[in-house]
């Protein structure tokens, strides 16, 4: 009886840890673009619903549950989206716990559920309005399912349970389901390649029930449409392969530490990314050890798929969003690790706990975010905007590469609002601001120009220069760098043209 309450007993102050975290001021961070996307798409009917996110690169099955969420749930909606996503999370720690951690050595149980349940990537991403945890929960039934119909390759129920779950995954997200679609056929090989009458047949069968259920869905979407006209990237090199290095490195970084983090930790996370990778490649070879090099060749699959296809899509701030469905799997052997080498595992184990806890603690102060777009301030921007100025007489000009436009539209309805990317949009945009009608001018931008040719600088410095205003300018700053910004915009030699992160200039025609 001990032994079957011990493992449970584990779970249990795990679970009330990590919720109390995840649900801890669950509106700390401002709205961003996706999010913002989700809220609109859940609270529309679902007729409507299906066909804005079929245009888009998102299958329905995560939008259908945030549309029925929010009118059970009543109140602010996007905190209400967020809260629907830590309830995600909190299934995927029970799941992870109940269907693999209970049947391993309890070292290895007890480290992965601590270095899980303190996760700062996980807490992060685990806070949002979007499909992350959700597909995290859904990887961790598919492994299950899929191991458990390797071992019973006779059993149809086996086939339904892993076919099921995958076509959900898929309906969920594109690249955590056809990667885990890739990685579950190379764990079936051996079976298949046994040569038994009836077990190829089953192997197509299974194949056959994910396709049929998935068909229907991918005829409907425009994804193949989309990924050809796919956007293009953020890149802070000029180079495919140092970019793709950077990409692999950013998430790699943010599995281990996450993504918020004081600028003291800088160089002790420097220090323990070799023993961590040391820990996992440890715990890797203790899989291999024990006999289930078909499992380890179905994880490196899944890995390598689903890191070609996100790392193809999106820039590397967005990588580790998309791969959050492989954060299970290395923390796991990271825990295999520790336990393969006690006395050395369990020193940089607890220095990467302490690492996760700072950055946890980074984070809700929500300063040290590497990736700044988190931390826009739209929302405020546009209260100061709409609380001083008259749609009728107002444009309000916009650093269009690194302020989400579509939050900006949503807090500001009315105004008119002109976003800049290039030398034609900055022509047009100073036409505009020298048209009468205009009395009020409103100028946002981050002080990193990456628009070619500078242009957003020349605007503003023709602007403050002009005769047409009152004076030179307003300046409204609303979030200076952090010293972690700072830092790295050093060491990556980043020149900007102030200190203010986000800032707002405001002009003013005489009367």
């Amino acid at each position: 009886m001990n032994a079957i309450r011990k493992p449970t007993l584990w779970l249990i102050p795990c679970l009330i840890a990590q919720a109390a975290l995840m649900t801890h001021r669950l509106d700390l961070l401002p709205m961003w673009g996706d999010e913002l996307f989700t809220m609109a798409a859940a609270q529309l009917p679902v007729g409507k619903m299906v066909d804005m996110v079929r245009g888009d690169v998102h299958p329905p099955l995560y939008f259908l549950l945030a549309h029925y969420w929010i009118r059970v749930a009543p109140g602010d909606a996007l905190v209400q989206l967020r809260l629907l996503s830590v309830v995600f999370a909190l299934l995927a720690t029970i799941a992870l716990d109940r269907l693999f951690l209970k049947h391993i050595p309890a070292p290895v149980r007890l480290w992965c559920l601590t270095l899980w349940t303190f996760s700062a990537c996980m807490l992060l991403y685990s806070r949002m309005a979007r499909s992350y945890s959700l597909q995290v929960l859904g990887f961790v039934i598919v492994c299950w399912a899929a191991w458990r119909w390797s071992q019973e390759f006779s059993s149809w129920k086996r086939l339904m349970i892993c076919a099921g779950s995958l076509a959900a995954l898929l309906y969920t997200h594109y690249a955590p389901g056809f990667a885990a679609w890739a990685g579950v056929n190379v764990l079936l090989l051996p079976q298949v390649l046994k040569g038994a009458r009836r077990r190829p047949g089953r192997w197509l069968t299974g194949n056959a029930i994910v396709l049929g259920a998935y068909l229907p869905w991918l005829m409907l979407t425009s994804m193949l449409t989309a990924w050809r006209a796919r956007p293009g990237l953020l890149l802070v090199t000029g180079n495919t392969l140092a970019e793709t290095g950077v990409k692999l490195a950013y998430w790699v970084f943010s599995f281990f530490y996450g993504e918020a983090i004081p600028v003291w930790m800088l160089p002790v996370t420097a220090l323990l990314a070799i023993p961590v990778v040391w820990l996992l490649w440890m715990g890797v070879r203790t899989g291999a050890a024990q006999g289930v090099r078909a499992w380890l060749f179905a994880v490196a699959s899944t890995t390598l798929l689903g890191f070609v296809v996100v790392a193809g899509w999106v820039s590397y701030a967005f990588v580790p969003a998309r791969l959050l469905f492989l954060l299970p799997l290395a923390l796991l052997a990271i825990a295999a690790g520790a336990y393969r080498a006690p006395r050395a595992g369990s020193v940089i184990a607890a220095a990467l706990l302490a690492a996760n806890l700072a950055g946890i603690g980074s984070y809700f102060q929500a300063r040290d975010l590497l990736n700044i777009g988190y931390l826009a301030p739209l929302d405020r921007i546009a209260r100061d905007i709409a609380g001083s100025s008259s749609p009728a007489d107002t444009i309000v000009l916009v650093d269009g590469p690194n302020l989400s436009g579509v939050v900006l539209d949503y807090y500001l309805p009315g105004f008119s609002v002109r976003y800049i990317f290039d030398e034609q949009e900055a022509e047009a945009a100073w036409r505009e601001v020298k048209a009468p009608v205009n009395r009020h001018v409103w100028f946002l931008r981050n002080p990193r120009d990456v628009t070619p040719g500078h242009v957003l600088e020349r605007l503003e410095t023709e602007m403050r220069q002009s005769p047409e205003f009152t004076s030179q300018g307003k300046l409204h700053p609303y979030m200076s760098f952090s010293p972690t910004h700072k830092a790295l915009m050093r060491l990556m030699n980043v020149q900007v043209s102030s200190d203010w992160m986000y800032a707002a200039w405001e002009f003013r025609k005489p009367s």
